[in-house]
């Protein structure tokens, strides 16, 4: 089985960790020289505030809507992975790195092992070390252990695991969700009367 451990909103949830007066606001961390908008809050993106948006455009929304705009701090970002990786070993003897804020477990784990659980207590030991709120998604595979962390967003407590019949779930998933699949792809196989990920 594989575990999927995404940190949520990464760059946002790392800056609100060191300034909590952040928290329940929309906020924007951007890229390079303040380009564009690279991290959203919940809140930001509520506003239908694009991944991408140039700074000049955002800018005029500033006070209008309270929003906060950070410039980037990869050195706190890269301490910060650095320890939920650390935390992630203790639930693994093989963890992944995919990209800063998430990471592939392979869980070695008996039969009777409760995965829901695993799950929850992966996002509580993070969460109480670091501030950072995740998500973890569990299923036999990489890609499907990739959904099911896209399905576990969803989800109040951030986690799912895929379920042996994945009918409902495939059958119901775009393909662009897919991972390795993006919009070309997607619309080769459409053209081919391939529409969901069950498909």
């Amino acid at each position: 089985m594989f575990a999927l451990v995404d940190c949520n909103n990464f760059y946002v949830s790392c800056e609100r960790v060191f300034d909590p007066s952040l928290e329940n606001c929309p906020v924007a961390v951007l890229s390079n020289n303040d380009g564009c908008v690279i991290s959203r809050s919940n809140e930001l993106k509520q506003l239908n505030i694009k991944m991408g948006m140039p700074f000049f455009q955002l800018k005029p929304l500033l006070k209008t809507y309270k929003i906060t705009a950070r410039s980037s701090n990869y050195e706190l970002y890269g301490d910060m992975s650095r320890r939920v990786m650390t935390i992630l070993g203790d639930f693994s003897p093989e963890v992944e790195p995919y990209s800063i804020d998430e990471a592939f477990l392979h869980l070695m784990m008996t039969k009777r092992t409760n995965y829901l659980r695993l799950a929850k207590d992966i996002c509580s030991r993070v969460f109480k070390w670091t501030g950072l709120p995740v998500g973890v998604g569990i299923a036999p595979t990489k890609t499907l252990a990739k959904i099911a962390n896209h399905v576990g967003k969803k989800l109040p407590e951030g986690v799912f695991v895929m379920p042996k019949d994945t009918s409902n779930i495939l059958d119901n998933l775009p393909l662009i969700e897919v991972w390795g699949i993006g919009r070309r792809l997607a619309v080769k196989l459409e053209r081919l009367g391939i529409h969901s990920a069950g498909q």
